[in-house]
């Protein structure tokens, strides 16, 4: 009898690292308008529980990188970027 291969698809370490990091920070996020914004103070605050050693700089850091369009807080595709820049800064 023949064997029958499947092939499963498995997400990386990497991309699972990146889906949990992107739900603290959903988690931490304000629902506004239909999407979730961070604003500095959730940043800082879900920075605190990544345990970010000054999880203030990290938050202010982050709006200023991330903050393309200057609205004040992270929203929509800023929101990946935020997810990237967290996990190039080591937190997993």
């Amino acid at each position: 009898m023949a064997r029958s291969s499947f092939i499963v698809p498995t997400i990386s370490a990497a991309q699972e690292n990146k889906k949990e990091l992107r739900n603290v920070f959903e988690q931490y996020g304000r629902k506004e308008g239909g999407e979730i914004r961070l604003y500095q103070d959730n940043l800082k605050n879900a920075f605190e529980y990544l345990g970010a050693l000054m999880p203030g700089y990290k938050a202010a850091s982050a709006l200023r990188y991330i903050d393309s369009d200057k609205s004040g807080y992270i929203r929509g595709d800023e929101l990946q970027a935020l997810v990237e820049y967290a996990y190039s800064s080591g937190y997993r």
